[in-house]
């Protein structure tokens, strides 16, 4: 049983046990009651790897206009704007679906574009070079957490509806959500998908609303409810790497949501960043650190369940 008060209290203490830790604000949600914690002011913070969540919930917006499905491939629509000399990859890539890209199993082995293997790469080769870094596995067939498919998703969205994925996202998302302020860097002319979004946490807080709420904000609907219940629901197991003794082990994956025990859903970032959604409890919880020390991103989370 959840005692909202005890998580409150235990929120409270986290500065007096844990003096070093660098958090910048934690907000907890509870049947539409908002106790923020550590929160001075609102400036613009990197959401890290947070920023996938977006990119699935406008994949599933164009899919409710009927543009796209699940099963839509990908390459048609980017194969003009991509140098692909590796054949193996080259059949691979072909055979890409939406549904692929949105839960990590294109057949990469290990994480890709991450910010150490793309710092010495020209931003307008950075498509060609994921595209013909070995992909050893058939599409399908393997987990493989990386940067590769939401950047090569905002790619697809760009070339197949002729809008930058940023801009559709604020049409469609942000200015129904009253987001105002963000920043969102590109790859040459694509929006990066994976990772490079800032925003306030008041903002940030208004996604993981989504994920909460069906969809619904403000008593409107911005994301479909099916939408919503399809990324929130496994889609397949991870390998047994990601399920760790960790405060949400990672069990299974939606669509750029990570399924966790105890009817837990998150999205997480590098350095702390966290949507932690509990429909049953009517709990969200959201975190922006800038704590490197994985250590205490763990304490940070045992005190929250």
């Amino acid at each position: 049983m959840i005692n909202i008060e005890d998580i409150k209290s235990n929120v409270s203490k986290l500065k007096e046990t844990l003096p070093s830790l660098n958090i910048d604000s934690i907000f907890l949600e509870h049947d539409e009651k908002l106790d923020k914690f550590f929160y001075n002011d609102e400036c613009l913070h990197e959401l890290r790897s947070c920023a996938k969540l977006l990119v699935a919930i406008a994949i599933g917006i164009v899919i409710d206009k009927g543009m796209i499905t699940l099963d839509t491939f990908v390459y048609p629509s980017i194969k003009n704007i991509v140098n692909i000399n590796n054949e193996s990859n080259l059949e691979k890539i072909k055979k890409w679906k939406i549904r692929d890209l949105l839960t990590h199993t294109t057949g990469y082995e290990k994480q890709m574009m991450s910010e150490s293997y793309i710092k010495d790469i020209d931003e307008d080769k950075l498509l060609d070079y994921a595209l013909n870094y070995d992909i050893p596995y058939e599409v399908g067939t393997r987990f493989a957490y990386n940067n590769v498919e939401p950047f090569v998703l905002s790619v697809f969205f760009q070339e197949a509806f002729g809008i930058n994925l940023t801009d559709f996202i604020n049409e469609n998302i942000f200015k129904k959500l009253d987001i105002k302020e963000y920043k969102w860097n590109n790859y040459g002319k694509y929006c990066s998908g994976a990772t490079g979004l800032y925003m306030k946490h008041s903002d940030f807080h208004k996604i993981g609303q989504l994920l909460l709420n069906n969809g619904i904000y403000n008593n409107n609907q911005v994301v479909p409810r099916e939408w919503i219940n399809e990324m929130c629901k496994l889609q397949l197991e991870t390998p047994s790497a990601y399920k760790s003794e960790r405060v949400f082990p990672k069990v299974g994956i939606g669509y750029y949501v990570f399924i966790s025990r105890d009817g837990y859903i998150f999205r997480d970032g590098s350095n702390g960043q966290y949507i932690i959604v509990n429909k049953k409890n009517n709990i969200l919880i959201t975190i922006m650190s800038s704590e490197r020390d994985m250590k205490n991103v763990t304490e940070i989370l045992k005190n929250l369940i």
